[in-house]
């Protein structure tokens, strides 16, 4: 029994640990976008970087439940029943997103374009990663659904103050501002509610330093400059 009940406080230990460290991470990649967001944007959205920004939401959320329902199918998962149903649904939640970002396009006389680079390396990243290291895919999606809640105020701002934008070419942000549908909470609360093993928290971990670099840097510095380099 004493064996048994140092194993179980070992496992909360590690579990509190991990959930502590996921947490900061989070923060992390909030603090870094929002400050971003503040220097990069400082006089104002232009209708190129608006465009820009649904082009590329629309490209990262087209075919994105294929990547939630290849998690829910791989071998590495079966340990966690409830976030097998969870990615599932999370998956099917998402699916027609890019509708919204392809909506607002036209709304505003544009397309969606061809996939930018950034784009096209952040889905090679996430299929090179879903065979072997499903898990990962899982941390970046902690970032992606959650960079923006430090940064809400200043969107806000930012979109009330550019006169290009209005009620019918801004539902993918309203939706994705969480405020209605909060999926960056339900991400947080599926990966705090499993016990997951000592390698899947470290690839879980590692996907949130990725996606931040990907996304806060990468992907966000393409929208505002248009330009590689």
């Amino acid at each position: 029994m004493e064996t048994l009940s140092k194993v179980k406080n070992s496992s909360n230990t590690l579990k509190t640990s991990f959930i502590a460290s996921l947490n900061a991470k989070v923060k992390k990649a909030n603090i870094l976008f929002a400050d971003k967001l503040t220097d990069k944007l400082w006089n104002g959205l232009e209708i190129e970087q608006y465009v820009r920004y649904l082009q590329v939401q629309y490209h990262l959320t087209k075919g994105v439940q294929s990547t939630f329902l290849a998690m829910a199918s791989h071998a590495d998962t079966r340990p966690y029943k409830e976030l097998r149903a969870f990615l599932i649904n999370f998956g099917y939640e998402e699916e027609m997103h890019y509708k919204l970002a392809e909506k607002d396009l036209q709304e505003l006389g544009s397309q969606t374009g061809e996939i930018p680079f950034v784009v096209e390396l952040w889905w090679a990243y996430q299929k090179a990663i879903l065979p072997t290291k499903p898990l990962e895919r899982l941390g970046a999606t902690a970032i992606l659904e959650n960079i923006g809640n430090f940064a809400a105020p200043v969107i806000k701002e930012l979109m009330a103050e550019a006169d290009f934008i209005t009620k019918k070419n801004n539902s993918f942000t309203q939706v994705h501002m969480h405020e209605e549908l909060p999926h960056g909470d339900q991400i947080m609360d599926a990966l705090a509610n499993e016990n997951f093993s000592e390698q899947h928290q470290a690839q879980i971990l590692e996907g949130t330093t990725r996606a931040t670099w990907l996304y806060a840097n990468t992907i966000f510095d393409w929208i505002i400059t248009g330009k590689l380099i």
